[in-house]
């Protein structure tokens, strides 16, 4: 789910797009130049909110590459401010500080995140929206502190990284569980989740300040 590249670093041309809106879902992008070709890494944000004053998306640490990002038309959202490395099963996050004027929701649609579950249990069934795949759902099939294995039906390919987990509330809205982060070749490509408890932890622990912490948007 990764790619390299050379970094294209943040400028002063970089501004925000008018009538565009970061949401749960969205695909972003991030171009460099390597060896003289464009290289495109794509991921999925999995969650919005603020830290402070300043407002940020979140999606998976491996995503990270210093510089500018992307809606899926080329629309600067923002750039990447800050990251945690994954290290084996320990996930980490990037954090992508968004331009002033964009649109920030936690809406996917029809429906958006109301509430966290940070319980989440064997056999619960959940679901994603990844850039690639898109909606698709399957159940949890192995349960730590510090990531989920659920069945191949919840489908993972490459620019899914990041996407937003969630299972369906009796308000008709969501409860977030994490972010899509892997799937292991080795397990029957199960897809592989980095909690909510264990992102939110790594995010007060490594994010930008620990005077203020991360207060995640909901509908």
């Amino acid at each position: 789910m990764t790619a390299a590249g050379t970094a294209l670093l943040p400028g002063p041309a970089a501004q925000s797009t008018p009538n565009v809106t970061v949401h749960p879902g969205m695909e972003i992008r991030h171009t460099a130049i390597a060896d003289g070709k464009s290289v495109v890494n794509r991921c999925t944000i999995g969650l919005t909110g603020s830290i402070g004053s300043a407002r940020y998306a979140v999606t998976a640490g491996h995503c990270y590459h210093p510089g500018i990002v992307t809606d899926a038309h080329g629309n600067p959202i923002g750039w990447f401010e800050f990251n945690r490395p994954d290290e084996g099963l320990k996930f980490g996050f990037a954090l992508i500080r968004l331009y002033d004027g964009i649109g920030v929701t936690a809406s996917m649609g029809q429906f958006g995140l109301s509430t966290m579950d940070m319980k989440p249990q064997l056999g619960q069934e959940i679901c994603k929206l990844g850039a690639t795949t898109g909606w698709s759902c399957g159940k949890i099939t192995e349960a730590t502190e510090e990531w989920l294995y659920a069945t191949d039906a919840l489908g993972a390919e490459g620019g899914d990284s990041g996407a937003v987990v969630y299972r369906q509330t009796s308000d008709g809205h969501a409860a977030f569980i994490g972010i899509l982060v892997a799937y292991d070749d080795a397990q029957g490509r199960s897809a592989i989740v980095e909690p909510a408890a264990w992102l939110f932890d790594q995010i007060d622990r490594y994010g930008p300040t620990r005077d203020d912490p991360f207060i995640w948007y909901r509908v």
